[in-house]
């Protein structure tokens, strides 16, 4: 009896844990602030996404960003940013997810860099990496201050 006891509170353990850690999913941003288009950077899951401005993380120059998890906007503040050889590493936090953004400049076009390397997005003990694709851009005369 005592066996069943045990076993049962061990798989009521187990259930309740499973339960806890949702899979983070993250979703396409339905609207991105202009703030980010005119001077930030702008990543998603694949080049064709990119294209048709489908974006699952955006940053802006002024150390903030944006994720959109389960339907609902996830502001980010960065924190720590490091370079390692040619990767810039950069943590965001916010809505009780980290974020690290690890990238690369592949190519630059005028003002446009383009970018890829992965996202990296924690909650508790859910865990979500993704290879990313990106562009960095800004347009200075839509920066506050310039008229």
């Amino acid at each position: 009896m005592k066996q069943l006891f045990i076993l049962s509170a061990i798989l009521l353990t187990l259930s309740v844990s499973a339960k806890a850690q949702q899979p983070i999913k993250l979703d396409y941003l339905v609207k991105v602030p202009t703030a980010y288009k005119d001077c930030g950077s702008l990543y998603t899951f694949d080049t064709t996404a990119l294209a048709k401005k489908k974006y699952v993380l955006v940053v802006d120059l002024q150390n903030t960003g944006m994720i959109m998890v389960d339907g609902k906007a996830v502001k980010l503040l960065m924190g720590e940013s490091k370079t390692v050889g040619k990767t810039n590493i950069v943590n965001y936090t916010g809505g009780g997810y980290t974020v690290v953004l690890s990238y690369a400049t592949t190519n630059t076009k005028g003002k446009l860099d383009m970018e890829s390397g992965t996202i990296e997005v924690t909650k508790g003990s859910s865990k979500l990496k993704i290879k990313m694709h990106g562009q960095t851009s800004c347009d200075e005369s839509k920066q506050e201050g310039n008229s």
